[in-house]
């Protein structure tokens, strides 16, 4: 007598992928660097690659190759990324609710860096209800790396930002270039120069910025350019505490000339630094996605009036 066939017998076994496992495999594909990604995702670079690994295994693919120094997408990866990543953004959008598609038609969702939320944020706001007030801009103040996640999620409908060293998938519309000063206490030397060299800072205790805030390679890149080694260096949170301390007499801070209005609490003196090393302060947006009319309207707001605030914190009607 005949078996009955199974239809089980020959099915192809199902697949066990989280979401989170796809957006890590295409924000990895995008930065080329698990220390990036995991700062992205909030994680440690050790779980991204074990996540990472786990996808891998589970489909039974390789979509890295990676060495002591880099992270490359193997042919297959890049074939699966192509796929994968419009998909991931399309669930995405239907999962979470966003600000373009079911937000309140006057509210608008704006992320910033938290040292630009002190020192920028306060007086394109006040202008932009003057000039906008039927609009309420609703400020998320983040981390820079999570700043550049809310906009590319669709979580914020823009960001304002140091620029940022990768762009993928974001539209950028530059503010004013902003650059470093010294800060320093009344006791300080240097406290009558009108600007500080950058090599004058040598063997000096330094007060920095930490990795959050979207400074600290920059003026660390400016120091080893100018030949500033061995200098004690502190890395705080806020450019407040680098003032407090500046003040104390614990060190120079380091700070951009943005974060000016976020330390009047101290008697501190922020002298420019020289050679200048200027950024770029800039509005981040999703490029595949239109603003809507609110959003667009404060984006054209903040590009217009962004010329006089700059570095003073006086916005003036634009």
């Amino acid at each position: 007598m005949r078996e009955p066939s199974n239809p089980n017998a020959h099915a192809v076994p199902s697949l066990s992928v989280s979401l989170h496992q796809l957006r890590l495999f295409v924000t990895l594909a995008r930065h080329r660097s698990f220390t990036r990604a995991g700062d992205e995702f909030g994680i440690t670079q050790s779980a991204v690659s074990r996540s990472i690994r786990e996808l891998e295994d589970e489909i039974a693919l390789r979509l890295f190759d990676r060495t002591t120094r880099q992270v490359a997408l193997t042919d297959t990866g890049r074939k699966l990324l192509a796929r994968i990543a419009p998909l991931v953004e399309e669930l995405e959008a239907t999962l979470r609710p966003r600000a373009q598609e079911g937000g309140e038609p006057g509210v608008v969702n704006l992320a910033s860096s938290c040292g630009l939320t002190a020192g920028v944020l306060p007086a394109m706001l006040a202008s932009c209800r003057d000039r906008l007030p039927d609009i309420t801009v609703v400020v998320m103040d983040r981390p820079q790396n999570a700043v550049l996640q809310l906009v590319r999620s669709g979580e914020a409908e823009m960001g304002v930002v140091i620029a940022p060293g990768n762009l993928d998938e974001l539209a950028a519309e530059p503010l004013f270039a902003d650059g470093f000063a010294a800060v320093v206490g009344a006791s300080h030397g240097s406290d009558a120069a009108a600007r500080i060299d950058w090599h004058q800072l040598r063997g000096t205790p330094l007060l920095l910025l930490d990795d959050d805030t979207g400074s600290l390679a920059a003026v660390e890149a400016a120091l080893a350019l100018h030949g500033v080694s061995g200098a004690v260096r502190q890395r705080l949170a806020q450019p407040a505490a680098v003032a407090r301390m500046a003040e104390a007499g614990l060190g120079v801070g380091i700070l951009p000339m943005h974060a000016r209005a976020a330390c009047d609490i101290a008697r501190v003196r922020f002298i420019p630094l020289v050679p200048d090393a200027p950024r770029e302060i800039m509005l981040v947006r999703r490029r595949s996605r239109a603003l809507r009319a609110s959003a667009a309207s404060v984006w054209s707001h903040f590009s217009a009036c962004s010329s006089h605030t700059l570095t003073t914190g006086q916005a003036v009607e634009a």
